[in-house]
């Protein structure tokens, strides 16, 4: 019987921390005798600054890198004024999972993804689940060699038709996320991204010519908490989500509730009002409960009623597609009719509701049963359907 794990767990057995490999690497070359660039791969959007220094045009940090140094995510390294991916085919996560546990629900249900990431962030969210590969430098994980030709081979023979590049963000390994992706499209795989969006449009724009669907991670809505929490500034993520919907690639949206910080009626308000009148009320968007991690570890998990609150001012505010966790509800009413009493707790799996009214007699029409506790053609009558996840 296969125990299951979950990401948090799986991220921090799998990507081991290797605490002397840069003491070796040290060692190994000496203080004034460094690596040869040889087999690492050309950086893209970056231009050379004040002699052998760099300054990277790939996202708004801008980072200005000088010789023999790194930018901000830690992947990218000047080399003699030619800046160098430190990730390419060298992923520190390979894993297959359900795609729904990525938060794209409208993107082949059911399906199993075949997923990678590597090591460096450009953001430093205090909250991070996988701060152990994000936080990270490369030669601080156990990393895989796995070509963009070998990362598509491999999810064929996993029986993957979808590949996403996920568990940090596929802006630090740029480079190998977009020849992934144009040999997966060649190959007929499916392409997602899960992306916090902070990257310039230029290349944002090369890269979903070759994704099928973008989720982003929409950390919450103020100049403030992007800031503070986050270590960015709110504006670059607005323009890609603008920029992606533009493009007509498959989005959808995940914003992690976090307790006290990002989670007041008034921030989901503007939050979810943006969103439908930028982006249109058709874009998915899922609620993540948060749970005490990395730097965040005093800060209580999301209650779930603040979850309920922000479902229920996203469909006020004209949102089609809400989603939740599961967990446990108060359920019923002691004021209501006789089948809400009494007031009970009852736990849900993840759930969603369609848009669209489907009937017992409908699914019946396609040789399917429903519901079957419940009789009458109009059974289960006056809602959506339910389908759990």
């Amino acid at each position: 019987m296969n125990r299951h794990i979950t990401r948090r767990d799986f991220i921090k057995k799998g990507a081991a921390v290797v605490v002397a490999c840069e003491a070796s690497r040290l060692l190994a070359f000496g203080e004034t005798e460094q690596p040869s660039a040889d087999g690492l791969k050309e950086a893209m959007f970056y231009e050379q600054h004040d002699g052998v220094m760099i300054k990277c045009n790939l996202e708004p940090r801008e980072c200005i890198v000088n010789d023999w140094e790194r930018g901000y995510c830690g992947a990218r390294e000047n080399r003699g004024g030619k800046y160098y991916s430190m990730v390419y085919a060298k992923p520190c996560t390979v894993y297959v999972e359900p795609i729904e546990r990525e938060h794209f629900y409208h993107v082949h249900p059911g399906k199993q993804f075949f997923g990678i990431g590597t090591a460096g962030c450009n953001l430093g969210c205090k909250f991070c689940e996988t701060w152990h590969i994000s936080q990270a430098r490369p030669e601080e994980t156990k990393v895989q060699n796995l070509s963009p030709a070998d990362a598509v081979r491999e999810a064929a023979a996993k029986d993957c038709s979808v590949l996403a590049f996920t568990y940090n963000d596929p802006v630090v390994c740029y480079e190998y996320t977009l020849e992934t992706a144009r040999l997966a499209k060649e190959a007929g795989l499916t392409t997602l991204c899960h992306t916090a969006g902070h990257i310039y449009t230029e290349p944002l724009k090369e890269i979903l010519k070759y994704m099928d669907a973008v989720n982003v991670d929409l950390k919450g809505f103020t100049d403030k908490y992007y800031l503070d929490i986050c270590g960015i500034d709110m504006k670059q993520v607005l323009i890609s989500l603008e920029t992606i919907r533009q493009e007509k690639v498959m989005l959808e949206i995940t914003n992690l509730v976090v307790t006290d910080h990002n989670d007041s009626r008034q921030d989901i308000d503007n939050m979810t009002a943006w969103i439908k009148q930028n982006l249109g009320s058709d874009v998915p968007l899922h609620f993540s409960r948060f749970f005490p991690n990395y730097q965040l570890t005093d800060v209580l998990a999301t209650p779930l009623a603040t979850l309920d609150m922000a479902y229920d001012i996203a469909r006020s505010n004209g949102m089609e597609f809400v989603y939740v966790p599961g967990g446990a509800f108060r359920m019923g009413s002691e004021d209501g009719d006789y089948n809400e009493k009494p007031v009970r707790r009852v736990y849900l799996d993840p759930f969603y509701m369609d848009l669209t009214e489907v009937t017992a007699a409908a699914f019946r029409e396609h040789g399917m049963d429903y519901v079957p506790s419940l009789s009458g053609d109009r059974a289960p009558g006056g809602t959506s359907a339910v389908r759990s996840r």
